[in-house]
């Protein structure tokens, strides 16, 4: 790889973000013309707590699997014991689907409409059963998607990360053409993800039929010699469950202390940060992979990533500032009372994108409760700001408290990164960027006049680029070489 990327004089790298990008792209066009169709069919209450289930069944994604997701991804080329890669996948498949059935059972059984209630404030045995399913439905999906990645079955990861990403964003608006009734729109997008597990189980199933090393089928779900794979498991769990619990926390602090009317108009603004996530999700696979194969030998290149990063972040982030009037005239009037705090709500996908280029020294090091610790404390004090400024100032107060605990993440993350291994050239350079990032995401809070907006944002653009001169002009350069070659 040391070959194909060269920052200095050739568009590989470039190239290569997009491409890791497609899926990811593709998702977000989606995901755009989702959220401005729904919020047109659907009443903001519907929007809530459709947000609050895809919410919610991402941390039981993480809390059901107990870490073994990622165990696969460490273990896939190294399986445990004597067993082939089939009975790895095969094990895997059988322990989360009994899981998944035996807590699934219990809580439909004896706490059904209590575990419903609590998460969308509504009593129901079915609602609950039907988080359950679509859990499962990922989590199953997941590992023959890992299947895909690890062996290097390029297009087949892909269209599958395509069709599990879009159908259910499509199946959302087909369903809001028909019905504005949370169960029924939810039924439709379990069901038919359901389908799409189906077909996979069924067109991968070589991959999971527990052939041992001898050529004869062995279905023994035997874990001896799995102890470093549980282990490893389990200690990585916290980590995932933590990361998706701060937004499942959020909007239920919003849901609990609001309602889910104003819970809806909240999630209608994940559209601007799906915007940087396309980019930050390419990116984050083409460059992880770069540090983690060239930390020792190309330390130079990965320091000078840091600032091309937050100068294109920065110009990003203005587009979407002021573009704001213009994306607001396709989403539905009812949400338009977001526009005061929309920017907040982006800085944890921006400072997440810069987070890519800080932090990779915690992994390095092998130092993942860390990142547990970090995350854990930027999640309670995302809670305990929203209990104390919810009550006084409604969704900003939430808002605030968003952007806050993203800053928290990224000052603790970038500062025990940067500790066990240095990726910023000139610090002081990127606290001015970081600095000058914030304050475009505080510019509609503080103004509502978009004219004033632009005015400001524009200001801090010629800031920026006064400090990162030699950044713009090479990104310039390598955008200008890409179109023409």
């Amino acid at each position: 790889m040391n070959k194909s990327i060269k920052m200095s004089n050739n568009p590989n790298l470039i190239k290569g973000i997009f491409q890791y990008s497609i899926s990811t792209w593709l998702s977000f066009v989606l995901g755009l013309l989702s959220v401005v169709i729904t919020t047109r069919l659907l009443r903001p209450d519907v929007y809530g707590l459709i947000a609050i289930f895809y919410s919610a069944s991402s941390v039981m994604l993480y809390v059901l699997t107990i870490g073994m997701d990622g165990a696969y991804i460490r273990f896939y080329n190294e399986p445990p014991g004597t067993d082939t890669g089939s009975q790895l996948l095969y094990k895997n498949i059988i322990f989360s689907t009994l899981i998944c059935f035996i807590v699934g059972i219990v809580t439909i059984l004896f706490f059904g409409e209590s575990f419903s209630d609590f998460i969308f404030g509504v009593g129901s045995k079915l609602i609950t059963g039907l988080l359950f399913l679509y859990s499962f439905t990922n989590i199953i999906l997941r590992y023959l998607n890992i299947s895909f990645r690890m062996s290097f079955r390029v297009f087949q990861y892909n269209f599958q990360n395509i069709l599990m990403n879009c159908f259910s964003r499509l199946l959302v608006i087909i369903a809001a053409f028909f019905t504005d009734g949370f169960v029924w729109i939810v039924s439709i997008l379990t069901i038919g993800l359901f389908s799409i597990l189906i077909i996979y189980l069924f067109t991968q199933r070589k991959e999971y039929v527990p052939i041992d090393e001898n050529g004869k089928l062995n279905s023994s779900l035997s874990l001896v010699g799995y102890s470093e794979y549980m282990k490893f498991a389990l200690y990585s769990a916290p980590t995932y469950i933590v990361v998706y619990l701060n937004t499942y926390v959020n909007q239920q602090v919003i849901r609990t202390m609001l309602s889910s009317y104003a819970l809806g108009i909240f999630s209608s603004t994940v559209m601007f940060g799906s915007i940087l996530s396309a980019v930050k999700g390419g990116f984050s696979t083409f460059w992880a992979a770069y540090v983690y194969q060239n930390y020792k030998d190309d330390r130079r290149r990965i320091e000078k990533m840091h600032d091309f990063v937050v100068i294109f972040t920065i110009f990003a982030t203005s587009i979407l500032v002021c573009c704001r009037d213009i994306i607001y005239l396709f989403i539905g009037k009812d949400y338009h009372s977001s526009k005061l705090f929309f920017s907040l709500l982006l800085a944890l996908p921006v400072l997440s994108f810069l987070l890519e280029t800080t932090d990779k020294g915690i992994a390095l090091a092998k130092k993942n409760h860390i990142s547990f610790l970090t995350h854990s404390a930027s999640v309670v004090l995302n809670i305990l700001l929203c209990l104390l400024l919810i009550p006084e100032m409604g969704l900003i107060g939430a808002a605030i408290a968003n952007s806050f605990a993203a800053v928290l993440l990224y000052v603790l993350n970038t500062y025990y990164g940067q500790k066990l291994y240095r990726t910023i050239f000139n610090v002081k350079k990127s606290i001015i960027g970081t600095f000058l990032l914030l304050g475009i995401l505080l510019m509609p809070t503080l103004f509502f006049n978009i004219k004033a907006i632009i005015f400001l944002v524009i200001l801090i653009d010629f800031t920026a680029f006064f400090f990162y001169k030699r950044e713009c002009y090479v990104i310039l350069e390598r955008v200008k070489r890409l179109f023409i070659s």
